[in-house]
């Protein structure tokens, strides 16, 4: 049985600042519109912002493009900015619906990047939160109480986060998506364990040979790669705070070879662990 050992070397950096990252710069409006057959817009564009629009029930036709798109109950329309858009409520079952104008302020190009390739509209299944985090919006937006602006720009974040992941799964076409990031998790929970391949593989419902495949393809990383991110990760965290020296961290996250220890943490981060050591 093939285990998940620290004793590999994998031949990948850590490279966090490397994520994606962003803030939520402004909030110009939140919207939350009820059922009106007669609803209707006319080519409108917004060049300063981007939009985002959640039907909670009933269905519209948008235009842009000279594409053509149903909208319907749970979906999610993503505008950016400068897109030129037509729609209205269909007569016989009119929208309601919440709407955000915001902008971001991009972090890396990757991020820029990601938000450019997003689709215009999302439609799964998976996006099951997104009507409670949009009721939450709209109250905190409404009421406009002492830190609301705080906690709307963190609720954004959450929907955000949310596409983003819809997005990746969507990308990467798999059935299977969210089953690798259960077993993700699971490593990322008991992170000190060793897991066996055929342990996670049996977990996500999958072969041996699939789970490693689909491992790879939607985390970046093998599996024996992804347990040693999470480790260093954690003992450099470990180091950095002080609260233990180089061999406490390394004994804290799973490594009883000192020695090993130092040359992955080096490997990985490009430092030797004493670089981070505040004690």
């Amino acid at each position: 049985m093939m285990k998940i050992r620290v004793g590999a070397m994998p031949m990948f950096m850590i490279q966090s600042q490397d994520d994606y990252d962003f803030h939520i710069a402004s909030i110009e409006h939140m919207t939350e519109r009820k059922p009106d057959p007669q609803w209707k817009v006319e080519r409108i564009v917004n060049q300063h912002n981007y939009i985002i629009a959640y039907c909670s029930k009933g269905e519209a036709v948008y235009t842009f493009s000279e594409r053509e798109i149903r909208v319907r109950t749970g979906d999610l329309l993503f505008f950016p900015k400068g897109l030129v858009r037509s729609a209205s409520s269909d007569p016989e079952n009119p929208w309601s619906f919440y709407s955000v104008s915001f902008d971001i302020q991009f972090l890396n190009d990757r991020t820029r990047e990601r938000f450019d390739r997003f689709d215009l509209l999302i439609r799964s299944p998976h996006l099951f939160r997104l009507p409670s985090l949009f009721a939450e919006l709209s109250l905190v937006w409404t009421g406009k109480r002492s830190g609301f602006m705080i906690k709307c720009k963190s609720i954004m974040m959450d929907i955000l986060y949310l596409i983003m992941k819809e997005q990746d799964r969507s990308a990467h076409g798999t059935a299977h998506y969210y089953d690798i990031e259960k077993t993700a998790n699971l490593i990322l929970a008991d992170y000190k364990e060793d897991f066996t391949i055929d342990a996670l593989a049996r977990l996500s419902g999958l072969s041996a040979s699939h789970f490693r495949l689909l491992f790879k393809k939607i985390t970046g990383l093998t599996a024996v790669q992804y347990q040693n991110h999470i480790r260093i990760n954690k003992a450099k965290d470990l180091l950095l705070s002080g609260e233990c020296n180089v061999t406490e961290a390394a004994l804290s996250v799973g490594f009883q070879d000192i020695y090993y220890f130092s040359r992955l943490f080096k490997k990985l981060t490009g430092s030797p662990p004493s670089h981070y050591f505040k004690g």
